[in-house]
C-alpha cells in the first residue's frame, strides 16, 4: 500500500490527545454524605470496574478515528500489479473510435463528441514535457508522429467518423508498438469506444508488456438500428423491356417492433419502386420489389429507408448490366445434317447470336467472343482444338459436350476431357432406362420447378447412351441421374468456365431427352448461366477487386473508377470523385485494385480513357449496423480471462474523466473506506458514552 499524500502522515501525531485525555481526567467530583455505605461496597467496585472498560473502549474509538481520519487526508491506495512506473516523462496513446457506430446520440450530443471531450481532458491534465500520440480507425501515416498536448487536442477537435473499422485488438497492438518505441520510462494507452461485439476481442495472444491500458466504454441513450444488409436478383439476366425482381434484407437492430417503415429503389436517379416493411424485434425481413429498368445499357440503382441516427446503412448501392445478346457457337461434324433441335431453340429467339461451324473450319481467335460453345457430334476432340477451349474456358466461357451417335474416339475424349478435370465418355450401354433424379437445388432447375421430385414426374428416356467416367473432381456436380446410377447429365467446373456433359447423342436412337419438355430449359439455361456472374456491390475497405474485361490499352490510357453522373454522388466540395487503380492480370482475368483509396459509398463508374466499360458500386461495411456493445463488467471479465492484468475499465459516473484516470492510473483508492472507518468509531465512541453507563 502506498500513499498519494504521505506528508499528512505526520498528523498521526494526533493520537497523543486522546491519550492525554485519558491520562488525565480533569473532572470535578461532588462528595455525597451517606449514614451508612457499607451496603454500597460491593456496588462501588462494580461500577468502577465497568467504568474502567468503558474508559479504554472509548480510548481506543478515539485512536482509530484519528488514525483513519488522518489516513483519509494521506489518500492511501494499492498500486498495479507488476509495478507501473508513473514517475518521469510520459508517453500517452490515445485511440478515439470514428466508426460510424460512435454517431449514436448521448447527453454530450453522439459518442464521438463524447470520446473527443473525454481525450481532450487527459491531454490537458498532462505535462508539456509529456508526449501523446492521436489513434483513429483511419490508421492514416500521420497518426505514427508524437505531439504535444496543445497539437493533440487540435487534432482531436478535427477527428470527423471514418468507413473503417477495426478489431479492438489491432488497434491495442498499434498503439503498443507505437509506446515501445517512444523512449519514455512511463507509457499509457487509452481507448474511447462504444466497443461493439463485432469488433472486440482480447485474445491471449495480446501482448502483456507493462503498459497501463485504460478502456473507457461509452454508452449511447438509444441503441436502435435499421439496416439495408444487402440486396440480390434471382435470375442471373437481365434483359432490356423485361421487368426486374430484387430481393432486399433488411436488419432491425431493436427491441422494438418496426411498422411500415418504407423502403424504395431507385434506378438511374429515378424512384422506381416502393414497399412497406414490418420488422420483429432484433430479427430481419426480406422485401421483394419490382421494377422496370431503364433503356440504359448500365443500370445503377439504390435501394433507401429511413433512420436516425445511425445512417450510414440507410442505403445500398447495386450496379447491374443489361443483356443484349447471349453469342453461341455450334460446332459440328462437316457432314451432320438434319438435326435442327439446337437451331430451333437458339436461332429463333432474338436473345441469342446463333452461329454454326464445321470443326475443320473453325477461326479459334473468335472464340472468347462467345458465351456458350456447343461441341456436338464431334468423333474426336484434336489437341490444338482441345488447347484452344481450355484458354477459353478459363476465361469464363461455358463448354457443352454432346457425343457422336457413332464412331466415339474414347482415348481423344478422355485425353482432352481430363485436361479440363472433368469426366469422358466410355463404351455405350444399351439397356433402356428412365433418368431417376433430378438436382432441384441446381439453378439450372431451381426456378423451373417449385415443390421438388413429384413421383408421377415425367421424365426422359434413353434406348441407349454414353457411361460417364467416375472422376472425383471438386468442381463436379450431377444434374440428371439414370435409374441404374449412371449419370445422365454433369456439370464441371474448369478455371472460371464450365464444363457439361451429356451422356446421349441428340438422335432419336438414343433417347427422347430433345423431344422431352424438360430439354428446353436445360439448354435456355445453361446459356443464360454462361453470363459472367459480376457483383451487385463491392464493401468499402475490403480486398475483393474489381474485375475489369481483357482489353489491351492503348499507351498512356489507363483503367479509372470515377463518381457516376447517373447517380450524382460527388464528394460535398462538388468535385468528382476519380481514382486510377492498381491493374494486375491474374488467371487470364484483369483485377484492379483500389487499396483503400474510397471512401464513400456510391455508384461509380470504370472507364477505359474516356470509354465506360461498366459500373459498379460500393458500400460501407455492415458489420458496424449491429448495435451489440461490451457493458464494462463484461469488458473486465475479458480482460481478467485473457490474464491482461494491465488494463482497467474507466468508468467516470459524475466525476470528471480525468479524476477517474488519475485515479485508475494509480491503483485502488482506500481513503473512501477510511473515512467510513473513522465515522464508525466516533459513532461508537458516541454510543459508548451515550448508552453505557
Amino acid at each position: 500500500m502506498n500513499f498519494l499524500f504521505p506528508s499528512f502522515l505526520y498528523a498521526l501525531s494526533a493520537v497523543s490527545i486522546p491519550i492525554l485525555i485519558h491520562l488525565f481526567n480533569f473532572r470535578r467530583y461532588k462528595k455525597l454524605y451517606f449514614s451508612n455505605v457499607v451496603f454500597l461496597q460491593e456496588a462501588i467496585e462494580e461500577s468502577r470496574s465497568r467504568s474502567r472498560l468503558k474508559h479504554w473502549l472509548v480510548l481506543l474509538c478515539r485512536i482509530l478515528a484519528v488514525i483513519f481520519l488522518v489516513l483519509a487526508f494521506a489518500r492511501p491506495y494499492i498500486p498495479l500489479k507488476h509495478g507501473l512506473p508513473l514517475a518521469g516523462n510520459k508517453a500517452v496513446s490515445i485511440f478515439i473510435d470514428n466508426s460510424f457506430s460512435m454517431d449514436a446520440l448521448c447527453a454530450q450530443g453522439t459518442l464521438l463528441d463524447e470520446a473527443k471531450g473525454d481525450a481532450i481532458q487527459i491531454a490537458q491534465s498532462l505535462s508539456p514535457s509529456d508526449k501523446v500520440q492521436l489513434v483513429t480507425q483511419d490508421f492514416d501515416a500521420s497518426e505514427e508522429r508524437w505531439l504535444n498536448k496543445d497539437e493533440f487536442i487540435t487534432e482531436a477537435k478535427a477527428v470527423k467518423t471514418s468507413p473503417d473499422s477495426r478489431y479492438i485488438a489491432d488497434i491495442i497492438k498499434r498503439q503498443q508498438e507505437n509506446l515501445n518505441h517512444s523512449g519514455c520510462p512511463a507509457k499509457q494507452c487509452f481507448l474511447f469506444s462504444d466497443f461493439q461485439k463485432s469488433f472486440t476481442s482480447f485474445p491471449p495472444g495480446l501482448r502483456q508488456n507493462g503498459i497501463a491500458t485504460f478502456l473507457a466504454p461509452l454508452t449511447a441513450e438509444s441503441r436502435k438500428n435499421l439496416s439495408v444488409d444487402s440486396c440480390w436478383f434471382d435470375t442471373p439476366l437481365h434483359l432490356p423491356g423485361k421487368p426486374e425482381s430484387i430481393f432486399v434484407k433488411i436488419d432491425n437492430y431493436s427491441p422494438d417492433n418496426v411498422q411500415n417503415a418504407p423502403v424504395k429503389v431507385f434506378i438511374n436517379g429515378e424512384e422506381k419502386a416502393m414497399a412497406s416493411v414490418n420488422i420483429a424485434p432484433n430479427s430481419f425481413t426480406i422485401a421483394n420489389l419490382s421494377f422496370m429498368p431503364s433503356d440504359k445499357t448500365i443500370q445503377q440503382g439504390v435501394i433507401e429507408i429511413n433512420d436516425y441516427p445511425i445512417t450510414f446503412d440507410n442505403e445500398l448501392y447495386f450496379s447491374f448490366r443489361l443483356t443484349g445478346h447471349i453469342p453461341i457457337l455450334w460446332i459440328h461434324p462437316e457432314s451432320m445434317s438434319g438435326d435442327d433441335y439446337l437451331r430451333n431453340l437458339y436461332g429463333k429467339d432474338s436473345l441469342f447470336t446463333f452461329k454454326d461451324a464445321a470443326a475443320t473450319h473453325i477461326d479459334y481467335s473468335s472464340l472468347p467472343s462467345y458465351r456458350l460453345i456447343i461441341l456436338d457430334g464431334l468423333s474426336s476432340i484434336e489437341s490444338g482444338m482441345s488447347n484452344e477451349l481450355k484458354d477459353y474456358l478459363q476465361k469464363g466461357g461455358s463448354l457443352l459436350v454432346i457425343p457422336p451417335a457413332t464412331d466415339l474416339n474414347s482415348d481423344s475424349y478422355r485425353q482432352a476431357l481430363t485436361s479440363l478435370n472433368s469426366s469422358w465418355f466410355e463404351k455405350q450401354d444399351t439397356n433402356r432406362m428412365a433418368v431417376d433424379k433430378l438436382n432441384f437445388e441446381s439453378p439450372l432447375y431451381k426456378a423451373v420447378f417449385t415443390g421438388g421430385h413429384h413421383p408421377n414426374m415425367d421424365m426422359p428416356h434413353t434406348f441407349r447412351h454414353y457411361i460417364i467416367s467416375r472422376v472425383t473432381a471438386a468442381g463436379y456436380e450431377n444434374l440428371m441421374k439414370l435409374e441404374n446410377g449412371n449419370d445422365f447429365l454433369d456439370l464441371f467446373h474448369y478455371g472460371r468456365g464450365s464444363v457439361y456433359l451429356l451422356a446421349v447423342a441428340l438422335n432419336d436412337n438414343f433417347s427422347n431427352f430433345q423431344k422431352h419438355a424438360i430439354f428446353v430449359p436445360t439448354l435456355y439455361n445453361i446459356a443464360l448461366y454462361s453470363i459472367p456472374q459480376s457483383p451487385l456491390y463491392f464493401t468499402l475497405g475490403g480486398i475483393q477487386p474489381v474485375e475489369a474485361p481483357d482489353i489491351d490499352l492503348p499507351q498512356n490510357v489507363f483503367f479509372k473508377i470515377k463518381s457516376s453522373n447517373l447517380s450524382a454522388q460527388n464528394d460535398s466540395a462538388g468535385t468528382v470523385n476519380t481514382i486510377l487503380p492498381e491493374r494486375r492480370v491474374v488467371d487470364n482475368s484483369v483485377l484492379l485494385y483500389l487499396h483503400n483509396q474510397l471512401q464513400t459509398a456510391g455508384n461509380y463508374i470504370l472507364t477505359a480513357g474516356d470509354s465506360i466499360v461498366s459500373g459498379c458500386s460500393f458500400n460501407y461495411n455492415r458489420k458496424e449496423s449491429d448495435m451489440s456493445f461490451y457493458p464494462a463488467n463484461e469488458l473486465q471479465r475479458q480482460c481478467n480471462d485473457a490474464g491482461l492484468m494491465n488494463f482497467s475499465v474507466v468508468q467516470t459516473a459524475n466525476n470528471s474523466f480525468s479524476g477517474a484516470i488519475k485515479e485508475a492510473a494509480s491503483g485502488n483508492y482506500l481513503w473512501k473506506y477510511c473515512i467510513m472507518l473513522a465515522l464508525l468509531f466516533f459513532a461508537a465512541e458516541e454510543a459508548l458514552l451515550r448508552f453505557i453507563s
